[in-house]
């Protein structure tokens, strides 16, 4: 297949690129490098004995995106761009909606009009707050309690309207707790 991994740079992005590509998938990272640099893209080529295409620039961007996806036919979008510091969003708030909710808004309209509907959102577990009971499951409430966690949430809204007004879709939501090693 061939795979978009927006924020493919990053830490979570980079370790599924290899699994990816070690697969025998064709992946193309997209990515600003405002929280990683280019040097992660000769790392995964020792790792995997070839480099993954890329695409430099922002989801936030539209115009970026649209010649993303006129340029390349892809399979699915694997979405791990954004902010994820929950103290940083609690002191910048717009940033955060706008990386993670934005950002993600318009990957979705890039995506909706190439045809493209596979798509894994790389969501938080900072959505469930404070859960009842840990570890949290899929049937805890969603209630989070900071600008980060409800940037995760409301994509996720967003993907839940997303699905139900067009079930040609298919959408995975992934809540990671600590992603920490390889």
């Amino acid at each position: 297949m061939r795979l978009l991994l927006t924020g493919g740079a990053g830490y979570i992005g980079s370790h599924t690129c290899v699994e990816l590509m070690q697969r025998g998938h064709e992946v193309v990272i997209l990515d600003d490098f405002s929280t990683s640099g280019p040097q992660v893209l000769d790392r995964i080529a020792a790792i995997v004995g070839r480099r993954p295409s890329l695409e430099r620039g922002s989801v936030c961007d539209p115009i970026f995106l649209e010649r993303v996806f006129a340029r390349t036919k892809y399979d699915a979008v694997f979405h791990f761009a954004g902010k994820k510091s929950v103290m940083e969003s609690v002191q910048d708030p717009l940033r955060y909606y706008t990386s993670n909710v934005l950002g993600t808004v318009m990957v979705l309209e890039a995506m909706r009009k190439s045809k493209v509907k596979t798509f894994v959102f790389s969501s938080s577990a900072t959505v469930y707050g404070s859960p009842k009971t840990v570890p949290a499951d899929e049937t805890q409430l969603v209630q989070p309690a900071n600008p980060y966690g409800q940037t995760k949430a409301t994509v996720e809204q967003i993907l839940e309207a997303l699905f139900t007004s067009d079930s040609e879709w298919r959408i995975a939501c992934l809540r990671y707790f600590n992603p920490v090693g390889a």
